[in-house]
């Protein structure tokens, strides 16, 4: 069964692939992050990645404060999971809307009620933030459509939290989407991620 959250995460990636030049802003390696199940989609795009760490192998090393492009150069931006772990989120989202092309999309998925997750180590990243749909209208006010879908409700965000939940997944994630729809959670605020399409 496809979930809401889903279904509007197919759409975005499909409308995304119709651009020509698409910049994936803290992508490290070609189609991480969830992303190697669409690389067909983007077949015939011209498909870059920026991260600040060269440890995974970027196609362009940069900070995404201060994207090292032109103005007005992309079609395209995709930030997964990102703007939780840079020092000033709304800066980014500047930067983000500075290279992007009139009439361009970007997709953003950002963590909302969402446990503390800093890396140490190989390519290692601080965590800093946590977003609402209010902080992300407020960031994203100079673009001229917003599009916003929450991953699940209080249910599903809860199981985040559990002990071992990474390898639950499988068996958390259609209980905790039941238990939100059958209480109509997914109506209130408390949710785990939310994902943005958004177009300047």
């Amino acid at each position: 069964m496809k979930y809401s959250y889903k279904i509007f995460e197919d759409a975005c990636m499909e409308k995304l692939a119709r651009c020509r030049v698409i910049l994936d802003v803290g992508g490290g390696t070609r189609f991480m992050k969830g992303m190697k199940k669409y690389e067909t989609l983007f077949a015939m795009c011209d498909y870059k990645t920026l991260d600040v760490s060269a440890d995974y192998h970027p196609d362009i090393v940069g900070d995404i404060h201060a994207i090292p492009l032109p103005d007005a150069s992309v079609d395209g931006v995709m930030c997964r999971s990102v703007l939780e772990h840079v020092e000033r989120p709304a800066d980014a989202i500047r930067e983000i809307y500075r290279i992007l092309k009139s009439g361009g999309f970007v997709f953003i998925e950002v963590p909302s009620t969402y446990p503390y997750h800093a890396r140490t180590g190989f390519g290692g990243y601080p965590d800093y933030w946590r977003f609402f749909e209010s902080s992300i209208r407020l960031m994203m006010k100079d673009f001229s459509e917003i599009s916003i879908q929450k991953r699940g409700g209080w249910f599903l965000a809860m199981t985040y939290f559990m002990p071992g939940q990474a390898r639950l997944r499988w068996m958390l994630d259609p209980f905790a989407n039941i238990c939100d729809r059958v209480f109509h959670t997914e109506k209130k605020t408390t949710t785990s991620f939310l994902a943005v399409l958004a177009r300047k």
